[in-house]
């Protein structure tokens, strides 16, 4: 059997994505709680939601690869009773969620644009806004696209430690709306070599604003990076906070 490409870099996910402080910190001023009931979209293999488990007392991890489930699990044995992970689709919150029960979903990692139309961007912030209690928070981050396509970036920065090479290439396709997103994981220890394409859609901050708005968001704010410093063409990232 060919391992999917998740499966493959599941044992270096750990090297490439290290966890992030600047995110809790961000999480846990925006959720302040402790009772908050969390839903972590995307998790990859946990390390955002149990960092967030010091913080939180009821938080599910989704994903939709089984191997990042797997290796998320195991990590989350003694650890934390408070996390719990689940092979899930973030298009069928409603199906396993219930309505109005969420304080906040954390959608980070550039997860978001991994749909595959607008369309399901929609949907999924539909379903977002409504297993969210009233007043619940929707926070989400992915690349600044607005930045991609205007400065023709066609390379994000190479992640590099001891361990791992990470590169990433961007390839726009007007014509057709999409992303190839090109990456190529080079293990030091080894030398084997892992590449991946896959499309993605390159949301711009206008078009999030209308979806937000449409699915029912009266609020939210756009930073440029999990400092909170004000959003431009120019920053690195796209922060949204939405309730």
């Amino acid at each position: 059997m060919i391992m999917s490409f998740y499966q493959q870099i599941a044992p270096y996910y750990h090297h490439i994505f290290k966890i992030n402080d600047k995110q809790i910190e961000f999480v846990t001023l925006k959720l302040p709680a402790i009772d908050s009931k969390l839903l972590d979209i995307g998790c990859g293999i946990g390390t955002l939601s149990l960092a967030l488990s010091s913080y939180f007392q009821d938080i599910t991890g989704i994903d939709m690869d089984p191997e990042m489930i797997r290796v998320a699990k195991t990590k989350e044995i003694g650890i934390s009773k408070s996390v719990q992970f689940h092979v899930e689709s973030m298009l069928k919150l409603e199906a396993f969620t219930d309505k109005n029960s969420i304080d906040g979903i954390v959608c980070f990692g550039n997860t978001l644009v991994h749909l595959s139309s607008l369309d399901e961007i929609a949907d999924f912030l539909q379903q977002s806004k409504t297993v969210l209690k009233t007043n619940g928070k929707l926070l989400m981050q992915i690349v600044n696209y607005d930045k991609v396509i205007k400065k023709n970036i066609r390379q994000l920065p190479t992640i590099e430690n001891d361990e791992i090479t990470f590169e990433r290439n961007y390839d726009y396709r007007s014509n057709e709306n999409k992303v190839i997103f090109n990456t190529r994981l080079t293990v030091r220890s080894t030398q084997q070599v892992i590449k991946n394409s896959i499309q993605l859609i390159p949301v711009l901050k206008k078009e999030l604003t209308g979806l937000l708005s449409k699915a029912g968001f009266d609020h939210y704010n756009f930073y440029g990076n999990f400092n909170q410093e004000d959003y431009s063409v120019d920053s690195p990232a796209l922060i949204v906070e939405a309730w």
